[in-house]
C-alpha cells in the first residue's frame, strides 16, 4: 500500500488554517497514494484547554469532520480530532474513503477509533477533557487489508494497566498505524523509536507526530515530528526538525532511513519557538526588546531573537547602574554592533536617586541592601516596559531555570516578560547554547569570556556571573552542582538524593563531579547547601506562579509539567534525620 505521512503543523484553535492545510496535502496526493495519515488532533490543536467543554467549540469539530470526510473521494484519510457521542468527549482517529466512512468486519462504530490511554501526567490533562474507549480495537478494513490505528499513548503502555497493541494484534492486522501530537523534550526522539522496538512488530508500524507550536498559558510546547515507518530492522524516518514535511512510503518497499543525530537540537528548538510563537500569539508583528546586560543569559537571548526574526523587529536595552563593569558595558556594545540591532543606553542612577529620594520624604531615611538592589532591578523592568508601550513592542524574558528555580530574579523587574526562552534550561545548557550561536554564525556573537568552561568536576569563568546590583556581587549559585541538583530534586525525591549520599552512588551521577570541587564531600557543607536550596526553592513558588510562559524542553519544566503550590517549607522527619546523620559524616570517591 503507498502510503503518504503528513507530518503537519497543527497551530492550536485554528481549525480553519489546519484544515486548509490538510486540503492541499490532500489535493497534492490523493491521485498518487492510496491513503494519507494525519497526526493527532490536527484540526483543532491539542493544548485548546476547556474549550474541548465548550458546545460551540465541539460543533464546530464535528463539521470539519464532516468536511474531511468529503476530501476523500480519491484516496483514504486517516487523522485526528474531537468526536463528540452521548454527552461524552472522546479523542479520536477518524478513516474516511469515497467519501465514506470506513468499516471493520464487525460494522461497528465504522469510521472512529477512540484513544484507550489518556496521560494524566506532566503537561497532559486528558483526562479533564476525554473520555476512554470502550474496548473496540478491531481493524479497520481497507483495500484488502487490515489496518489498526491507535492514538499517541496507546502505544506507551508501561504505566498503565492494559496494553491497546496486545489487543489489536489479537486481530492480527497487516499495519499498525499511530497519530501523535506528542510534545517534544530533550532525547524524546530517541526514547519514541525505543518504545516502537519494544512492540516487537513484524507488520509496519507508521507513526505519524504533529509539528508547530502550542501553549498551556504556562508552558510553550513544541512539537518536532520524527515521523517514521518501522519494519523489522528497517526505520525510515521523517525529520525532526520542526517543520512540516509530507513523505510517501510503500508498505511492501521500506528502505532503512535513520534519523540524522542533531548536536544542535535546542538551539533550532528555541528558533522556531520564537518564530511560531511571534506567528501564533503575536500576529500583530511587534517589536520584541530585550534588556542586554553583558552577560550570557541576555546576550544568548537577543542572538537568538535577530536569528528567528531578523534585525529590524529587535531592540537592545542596556541599563548601567554604578555598579556595571567595564566588561559587561563592552560585552553589551559588541552584540549590538555584532548583530545589527537598535540599541539603547538608559542609565538608571537618576531614576534610582529619585525613588530613594521619595522613600525618604516618607520616612525613610536609609534604602540599602536587598531594598535597594530590588530598586534598581525593578526600575530596568519599568523601563523596558516602557518602551514596550513606546515601541509596539513585548520583552523578552532572560531568565534561565536555575534563576527561576531559586527566585533570582525580581518581581516586576527582570522577572517580566511575554515568553521566557531560557526558562528550561540551565546555566550550562545556555553556555553550550551560545557556542552553537557561534559556531553556526562562523563568529563570535556571544561574547567568548561569557561562556562557560565545563569539565566534569568544575565549571571555570573569565568572570562569574552578576547582576551587577551591588559592589562586587557575584551570583551565589554553585554553577554546574546546582544546574544538576535542580534537575535531580524535579525528577526524583529528597530521600533518593540523601541515600545516593550516603551509600556514594552519587558519584555515579552528574552530581558526584562537582562535590569535591565545591567541597561537598563534607556532610555538614553538603546539608548546609541543601537546606538552602530547598528553602530558596521553596520561598520562590509565589514568583514562578507570576513567571512568562516558559519554552519547554524537559519533562520538568516548570508550570505545568512540573506542578507546585505555595506552601510552608516543610521536609519529612525520615528525611532529617538522614540529614543530620549526613551532617556528621565525610565521603570520598
Amino acid at each position: 500500500m503507498k502510503i503518504a505521512i503528513a507530518q503537519m503543523r497543527v497551530q492550536a484553535n485554528q481549525p480553519q488554517k489546519n484544515f486548509e492545510a490538510m486540503k492541499a496535502i490532500v489535493k497534492e496526493y490523493e491521485s498518487s497514494v492510496d491513503l494519507i495519515v494525519f497526526p493527532e488532533m490536527c484540526i483543532s490543536g491539542y493544548y485548546v484547554g476547556d474549550r474541548f467543554l465548550q458546545k460551540d467549540f465541539v460543533n464546530e469539530m464535528t463539521h470539519y469532520n464532516n468536511e474531511i470526510k468529503l476530501l476523500s473521494q480519491n484516496t483514504g484519510i486517516i487523522w485526528g480530532n474531537l468526536y463528540h457521542e452521548n454527552h461524552k468527549n472522546y479523542n479520536a482517529a477518524f478513516f474516511a474513503a469515497k467519501g465514506e466512512w470506513v468499516n471493520r468486519n464487525s460494522k461497528k462504530e465504522p469510521g472512529i477509533y477512540k484513544k484507550h490511554l489518556l496521560p494524566n501526567y506532566t503537561l497532559f490533562d486528558d483526562k479533564r477533557y476525554f473520555h476512554a474507549g470502550e474496548g473496540l480495537f478491531e481493524p479497520f478494513e481497507y483495500m484488502g487489508e487490515k489496518l489498526s490505528i491507535q492514538i499517541c499513548e496507546d502505544m506507551w503502555d508501561d504505566r498503565h494497566d492494559f496494553s491497546p497493541t496486545d489487543k489489536m494484534m489479537a486481530y492480527q492486522p497487516d499495519m499498525m498505524i499511530n497519530i501523535s501530537c506528542s510534545p517534544w523534550t530533550l532525547h524524546k526522539e530517541g526514547r519514541r523509536l525505543e518504545q516502537i522496538e519494544t512492540l516487537n512488530l513484524d507488520i509496519p508500524f507508521i507513526y505519524v507526530n504533529a509539528v508547530g507550536m502550542q501553549n498551556n498559558g504556562k508552558n510553550v510546547v513544541l512539537f518536532d515530528g520524527g515521523s517514521m515507518v518501522k519494519q523489522g530492522d528497517i526505520v525510515t524516518m521523517l525529520a525532526d526538525n520542526f517543520e512540516s514535511e509530507v513523505l510517501v512510503v510503500e508498505t511492501t518497499r521500506l528502505h532503512h532511513k535513520p534519523l540524522e543525530k542533531n548536536d544542535d537540537k535546542i538551539h533550532d528548538a528555541m528558533i522556531k519557538a520564537i518564530q511560531y510563537f511571534d506567528e501564533e500569539t503575536l500576529p500583530y508583528k511587534p517589536n520584541w526588546i530585550v534588556g542586554v546586560s553583558g552577560g550570557l543569559d541576555s546576550s544568548v537571548s537577543v542572538s537568538l531573537l535577530v536569528e528567528a526574526l531578523g534585525s529590524n523587529r529587535v531592540i537592545g536595552v542596556t541599563m548601567p547602574s554604578n555598579f556595571s563593569r567595564e566588561i559587561t558595558k563592552n560585552n553589551a556594545y559588541h552584540l549590538s554592533k555584532k548583530l545589527g540591532i537598535r540599541f539603547l543606553e538608559i542609565p538608571i542612577g537618576g531614576m534610582v536617586d529619585a525613588t530613594v529620594g521619595a522613600l525618604n520624604l516618607s520616612g525613610y531615611d536609609s534604602v540599602q541592601g536587598l531594598a535597594y538592589e530590588n530598586i534598581q532591578a525593578r526600575l530596568r523592568g519599568h523601563t523596558l516596559m516602557s518602551l514596550s508601550s513606546l515601541e509596539n513592542g513585548v520583552i523578552m524574558n532572560n531568565g534561565n531555570k536555575i534563576e527561576v528555580a531559586l527566585g533570582y530574579a525580581t518581581l516586576y523587574g527582570d522577572a517580566i516578560g511575554a515568553l521566557a526562552i531560557l526558562g528550561d534550561l540551565t546555566k550550562m545548557q545556555v553556555g553550550t547554547l551560545a557556542q552553537s550561536i557561534n559556531r553556526r554564525a562562523q563568529t563570535e556573537i556571544v561574547p567568548i569570556n561569557l561562556i562557560p568552561i565545563q569539565s566534569k568536576t568544575k565549571i571555570d569563568w573569565d568572570f562569574a556571573p552578576s547582576a551587577e546590583l551591588a559592589q562586587d556581587q557575584f551570583d551565589p549559585m554553585k554553577w554546574g552542582y546546582h544546574d544538576a541538583l535542580i534537575t535531580y530534586l524535579m525528577k526524583y525525591s529528597l530521600i533518593d538524593l540523601l541515600e545516593s549520599y550516603q551509600d556514594k552512588t552519587i558519584y555515579d551521577t552528574e552530581l558526584g563531579g562537582y562535590l569535591n570541587a565545591y567541597h561537598l564531600d563534607q556532610g555538614s557543607a553538603f546539608i548546609e547547601d541543601l537546606n538552602w536550596v530547598l528553602k530558596t526553592m521553596n520561598t520562590a513558588v509565589y514568583k514562578r506562579i507570576q513567571m512568562p510562559p516558559i519554552v519547554t524542553v524537559s519533562e520538568y519544566a516548570f508550570g505545568l509539567a512540573y506542578r507546585e503550590s505555595q506552601s510552608a517549607f516543610r521536609v519529612s522527619e525520615h528525611a532529617q534525620a538522614l540529614m543530620q546523620q549526613i551532617a556528621k559524616e565525610t565521603i570520598s570517591n
